[in-house]
């Protein structure tokens, strides 16, 4: 079988498949340019065959790879956060947000963040004030809305609590309702 439409067979020659070739039945590359993936005009008509169940099925795939890319960029900076800002702080082990009712939604609170401690003791953790740490400033905007996509993404019920292991990087919510 010629993987290369067009193209003449040269016995003897092997050749690597270029990133960009496709073959009968399936993509030769693990790399597919997201520009390509994000152009309607382009993509489209490549799925228009498609079921409904098979588009919302790599939809799913796309948002929970999303999602969990936004939970490690989350738990990175908390994890930064507790070992800088307000002193070095090797024994925080979780960190705990609590709901907020924002009009007609509940959100994930982005005033309120709590440090839970190996000896069990619990503290509001401290934010700069403003103007004190400028570098702080840039991480607490996407700190601010990594926590709004992650209240838009999987909503929670007003009385939750959303625990993320910092040892482990394990997120868990609790309380009422929690699944």
């Amino acid at each position: 079988m010629n993987l290369y439409p067009n193209e003449s067979i040269d016995v003897g020659v092997t050749r690597t498949p270029t990133p960009a070739r496709y073959a009968p039945g399936g993509i030769t590359s693990t790399r597919l340019d997201p520009v390509f993936l994000t152009d309607e005009e382009r993509v489209l008509p490549l799925v228009a065959d498609w079921t409904r169940e098979e588009l919302h099925s790599a939809a799913v795939l796309f948002s929970r790879e999303a999602a969990r890319r936004d939970d490690a960029e989350l738990l990175a900076l908390l994890r930064e956060w507790n070992a800088t800002w307000d002193g070095p702080d090797p024994d925080a082990v979780k960190a705990e947000f609590v709901t907020d009712p924002n009009g007609d939604s509940v959100r994930w609170s982005e005033n309120a963040y709590y440090v839970h401690h190996a000896d069990g003791s619990v503290h509001e953790f401290e934010f700069p004030e403003e103007g004190e740490d400028d570098g702080f400033a840039v991480q607490d905007e996407r700190f601010r809305e990594l926590l709004a996509t992650r209240s838009d993404d999987d909503r929670p019920v007003h009385g939750a609590h959303l625990f993320v292991d910092l040892r482990t990087g394990v997120f868990t919510v609790e309380g009422p309702h929690a699944l």
